[in-house]
């Protein structure tokens, strides 16, 4: 049986519901606790990047306001991914549980990216290294198979129609993220590590009981999001959100983490 961490009690994370260690997942209701952890970490990160980016002036640091929009934008759609499996597996998504409702300045939910400290406030070179950098940095496979494995996936390029379904993809292709999330080795305490734990979570269960009997009349579509919202209707398309979530955190010319920011925030 696959090991993934269960919750533990931290109050400093703003939650009742932190991660710490692997132990095993044994049924869906601790799987329902993993996902809604996931669901609160990318919560949490969505409020720092909105209050730097009203704290712009209208007009001015326009490219500064465009990149910081773009990762909001990402983090949307990470929340949606998430929300999209909880459906899938007959978990509610929920905003306005009390033990998940970030606090700030504090960590990040799931003891994710353990000594950062995320805080709301303006918009600053100083903010955009302590902490968006933190957040937004790279986390990929140690080992070069891994890190093979992920690039050889990137090249299946799955296309959706506009409900979010997979229109490309042969079966063989369709099962290449489980079998790179078995063997992926990130660092622990990154986004990665705490998604292959969901993941192999995933897998663990679907192997035993019958998982994805959600109601699929509850996932959302997006045709102009910025990436894929896939439809997750089984173990297959999870597997495929979950990727594009880790994916997106690898860094690209347009996040803050690659090179200085444009211009200077006002």
């Amino acid at each position: 049986m696959n090991e993934t961490s269960t919750p533990t009690k931290d109050a400093r994370a703003g939650n009742d519901h932190a991660f710490s260690g692997a132990v095993t997942v044994h049924d869906r209701a601790e799987l329902y606790d993993l996902l809604r952890m996931a669901l609160a970490l990318e919560h949490s990160t969505i409020p720092p990047y909105l209050c730097a980016l009203f704290s712009l002036k209208d007009g001015q640091n326009r490219e500064v306001a465009g990149i910081i929009r773009s990762v909001v934008m990402e983090e949307m759609l990470h929340m949606a991914l998430v929300g999209n499996i909880m459906n899938a597996v007959g978990v509610t998504p929920r905003f306005d549980d009390p033990g998940l409702v970030p606090v700030y300045p504090g960590p990040l939910p799931g003891g994710v990216l353990p000594g950062l400290e995320v805080s709301l406030g303006a918009c600053s070179i100083e903010r955009v290294r302590s902490e968006f950098m933190g957040i937004e940095r790279p986390h990929v496979p140690l080992a070069p198979a891994s890190q093979r494995a992920l690039a050889a996936i990137a090249e299946h390029d799955p296309v959706l129609d506009d409900d979010g379904n997979i229109q490309n993809l042969t079966a063989e292709a369709l099962d290449a993220p489980r079998r790179f999330f078995a063997q992926a080795d990130y660092e622990d305490g990154t986004v990665g590590a705490f998604y292959q734990q969901v993941a192999l979570a995933l897998v663990d269960l679907d192997a035993r009981e019958n998982l994805f009997d959600g109601d699929p009349r509850r996932q959302v579509s997006w045709p102009t999001a910025p990436g894929r919202l896939y439809r997750v209707t089984d173990l297959q398309t999870a597997l495929w959100a979950i990727l594009e979530i880790v994916g997106q955190g690898e860094g690209h010319a347009q996040d803050p983490t690659v090179g200085p920011l444009p211009g200077k925030a006002s």
